[in-house]
C-alpha cells in the first residue's frame, strides 16, 4: 500500500470520525444533563458530565409525569405501523415493478402522487373519516393512516427494478407459485431495503406529532412528543426533567438504527450499484 493511499485512508477514518463525533456530541450533552441534579443542570451553561449522576430526572419524569404510559402508546404505534408498512410496501413495491396487471401504471402514477401530498393536507379528511367509524383515541387511527406509506412503495419498487427478472422467470419455469416466488425468493432479496423502508417509517412514525395531537384527544392515549410538549410547557424551566424526557424519546431510534445498521447500509449500497 503506497504511501498516498495510507494518507488518504487516515484523512476518510479521521474526518469520518470527526463528523460522527459532531453528530452525538448534542445527544450525549442531552444524556448528561439527563443525569444531573436541577441546580448542576440549571447553572448557566452545564458541564459535559453531572459531578455527581443521578436518576432523579428519570425517575421523576416516569412516575410523577406518568410518561411510562405514553412511550407505552408510542413504542405501540411505531413498531406496528413499521410491521404494516414493511409488510404493504413489500407486496405492493414487487407486484407494482414485476406483476403485469391492468392499470399497473395509473396505480404507480397515483402512489407517486401520494408522496407528493403533504401529510397536513390530509388531516381533515382523515380525522372525518375515523371519526365517522369511531376510531378517534385508537391506535388503529394513527396506525392505518401510516400502513400504506407511498414513499416505502416507491423506494422497494425501484429496488425490485434492479434486481435481474430472469431469476423470477427461472423459478416460475420450475413451476412455483407468485406466492411461492415472493416468499422463498424476492423477501430474501427485497430484506436490505424492507430494513430500510422499516427504520424510515418508525422514525417517522414516533417523531410524528401533528397526527397523534389530533386523532388521540383522550390524555392516556397520547403518544410521547404529545405528552413531552405538554410537559415541557408546565416545567420548561426544568432542564433536567426535560433532558430526561429527550433521552427517553431518542433513545428507542437509536437502538432500532443500530439493530437494523447492517440491512440499512447493505441496502443503500446495493442501491447505488443498481444506480
Amino acid at each position: 500500500m503506497s504511501l498516498r493511499t495510507r494518507t488518504l485512508r487516515a484523512g476518510t477514518y479521521l474526518g469520518l470520525t470527526g463528523l460522527a463525533g459532531v453528530t452525538l456530541f448534542p445527544l450525549l450533552w442531552v444524556t448528561s444533563i439527563a443525569l444531573m441534579r436541577a441546580p448542576e443542570a440549571a447553572a448557566g451553561t452545564p458541564p459535559l458530565w453531572p459531578h455527581h449522576p443521578t436518576l432523579v430526572n428519570v425517575i421523576n419524569i416516569i412516575s410523577r409525569q406518568h410518561l411510562g404510559r405514553y412511550f407505552f402508546n408510542s413504542i405501540v404505534v411505531a413498531t406496528a405501523t413499521m410491521a404494516l408498512s414493511v409488510l404493504v410496501a413489500g407486496s405492493a413495491g414487487y407486484a407494482l415493478a414485476r406483476v403485469e396487471f391492468r392499470g399497473r401504471r395509473v396505480v404507480s402514477w397515483l402512489v407517486m402522487l401520494g408522496v407528493l401530498i403533504p401529510n397536513q393536507a390530509l388531516v381533515l379528511p382523515l380525522f372525518e373519516m375515523f371519526r365517522t367509524v369511531h376510531l378517534v383515541n385508537h391506535y388503529a387511527a394513527l396506525v392505518l393512516p401510516a400502513a400504506a406509506n407511498p414513499v416505502g412503495i416507491v423506494l422497494v419498487q425501484a429496488y425490485m427494478r434492479g434486481i435481474p427478472v430472469e431469476i423470477l422467470d427461472a423459478a416460475r419455469i420450475d413451476g412455483a407459485s407468485e406466492w411461492r416466488i415472493y416468499r422463498s425468493i424476492v423477501v430474501p432479496l427485497m430484506a436490505p431495503m424492507l430494513a430500510a423502508v422499516g427504520v424510515l417509517v418508525f422514525v417517522v412514525s414516533w417523531n410524528d406529532f401533528m397526527w397523534p395531537m389530533i386523532a388521540m384527544q383522550q390524555e392516556g392515549m397520547q403518544t410521547l412528543p404529545v405528552a413531552l410538549a405538554a410537559i415541557d410547557r408546565e416545567h420548561y424551566q426544568d432542564i433536567g426533567l426535560m433532558a430526561a424526557g429527550a433521552t427517553m424519546t431518542m433513545l428507542p431510534m437509536v437502538v432500532v438504527f443500530l439493530a437494523s445498521q447492517r440491512y440499512y447500509l447493505r441496502s443503500v449500497i446495493a442501491g447505488s450499484l443498481t444506480d
